[in-house]
């Protein structure tokens, strides 16, 4: 069974790939003093570099590939690096879409890999994501709202056997040194109660 789940993503991933023309190439990068993800720090709290590349066409296809720098503590692992394909598009009723999956690595800490399949709505400034989980990996889903075009948006996530989060981001209107800024407030509550997590971030991107 998961030999045929990942030759049917091999095969997508290869009719995807085989649709670009003309491609459109983006790179980021990025500094953080605290790398997030899902409410929990992946830095142990500490600064942390990230970046990465898309390949994108005019059809919606994409594929791409996203690493940063993280601290987990005793573990071999030093670094995450992510592969990810997929479809995103609009539709004409002005609901958007993005199938696709990802596949989460960490050199040095094989067994920590895991990987996911993803499906996002969205409408007008709410959005909706559902993760699942491949092979015996938890779900999630989030549910965000952009405040129009404040720069500010919240997020609401619940990560299945593993716990609820609230992310509040404001993207400031100015710029330092040509690069983007961001500031956000993350609560992450532990499902068994023994992990709470809070605080402000700040990220600088290009």
């Amino acid at each position: 069974m998961v030999h045929l789940k990942r030759s049917f993503w091999l095969v997508l991933f290869m009719i995807i790939t085989s649709t670009i023309h003309a491609a459109e190439f983006e790179s980021n990068i990025a500094i953080t003093n605290d790398y997030v993800w899902r409410g929990m720090t992946q830095s142990n709290e500490e600064p942390a570099v990230s970046g990465g590349f898309d390949i994108s066409a005019e059809n919606g296809a994409y594929f791409g590939t996203w690493g940063s720098s993280i601290e987990f503590g005793g573990d071999n692992a030093s670094m995450e690096l992510d592969y990810y394909f997929g479809i995103a598009n609009e539709l004409d009723s002005g609901i958007s879409y993005d199938l696709g999956y990802i596949s989460f690595t960490y050199p040095g800490d094989d067994e920590a890999d895991f990987e996911e399949i993803y499906l996002g709505l969205g409408y007008s400034y709410f959005g909706v994501t559902f993760y699942s989980g491949q092979d015996d990996a938890s779900d999630n889903i989030e549910l965000s709202f952009d405040l129009g075009d404040t720069g500010l948006s919240i997020t609401f996530g619940d990560y299945d056997q593993t716990g609820e989060y609230k992310i509040l981001s404001y993207d400031l209107p100015v710029s330092f040194l040509g690069l983007s800024v961001g500031i956000a407030w993350r609560d992450f509550e532990s499902e068994d109660g023994m992990s709470d997590e809070d605080g402000v971030y700040i990220t600088f991107s290009m």
